[in-house]
């Protein structure tokens, strides 16, 4: 897939022609914390852009840790083209312009989902950010890195998440998500239905959670975990490698 060029897109759009000389105005680019709504199951933070004159493009480039962070969106605009670009692991490119040449909100909304299992808070760096004035000048930059919180999100249902790594030897981490409080269990069963352990067995608090499976007393093959939890039964298939 090809790299999302601010330069091409907006000269295209026929809004301005980027890539004059940069002008002395300075900008400040960061994360606030923002409000999820019911419909959103992750984070919620606004890229809010502080600066002295209206801006008319932005184009980025955010790290993250993809041991923590399944994903970075950003959210649709009225108005707007908003494209991103997940050029490799832990690294997505964005760009927002207006084919029309409309200044850019202060303010642009991006949802965050970790990786199933994981709580609390995970840092995103700007490597590179480019923003453009309705001159076609660049705008001088600065931006920090940002914590985002994963603390506290409740799943929006009850689910058995994949395990990983599978397949495994001799240890995967099994991940679930509880939409409400209740009482949970968790079984290994190999394949021929026999119960092998038993990993949970106890009242849970509504959110994500993980359990280690260790099958280091166990033959290679084939095996299941089943989780039950209120009306919700699941099974998931594991694969033992020795």
């Amino acid at each position: 897939m090809k790299k999302i060029q601010l330069l091409s897109i907006m000269m295209l759009s026929g809004a301005f022609a980027f890539g004059a000389n940069v002008t002395p105005q300075k900008a400040q680019v960061n994360f606030q914390v923002s409000i999820a709504t019911e419909e959103s199951s992750g984070s919620i933070a606004d890229l809010v852009i502080d600066a002295d004159k209206a801006i008319h493009g932005l184009q980025f480039d955010i790290t993250f840790n993809p041991a923590e962070i399944k994903s970075i969106t950003p959210q649709a605009i009225s108005g707007f083209e908003v494209k991103y670009n997940e050029l490799s692991d832990g690294l997505i490119r964005g760009l927002v312009f207006s084919l029309q040449g409309q200044a850019l909100p202060g303010s642009l909304p991006f949802e965050f989902h970790n990786v199933e299992g994981f709580e609390g808070n995970s840092t995103i760096e700007f490597t590179d950010i480019i923003l453009a004035d309705s001159q076609g000048n660049g705008v001088d930059v600065e931006a920090q890195a940002y914590d985002i919180s994963f603390s506290n999100l409740i799943p929006v249902k009850t689910e058995l998440s994949d395990s990983y790594p599978n397949p495994f030897n001799p240890t995967t981490s099994i991940n679930y998500g509880l939409q409400n409080d209740g009482f949970v269990e968790i079984m290994i069963y190999d394949a021929t239905g026999r119960l092998v352990e038993e990993l949970v067995n106890q009242n849970q608090t509504a959110g994500y959670h993980s359990i280690n499976w260790n099958a280091s007393n166990q033959a290679s093959g084939m095996y299941f975990a089943k989780m039950v939890a209120g009306d919700v039964i699941q099974t998931q298939k594991l694969v033992l490698l020795k």
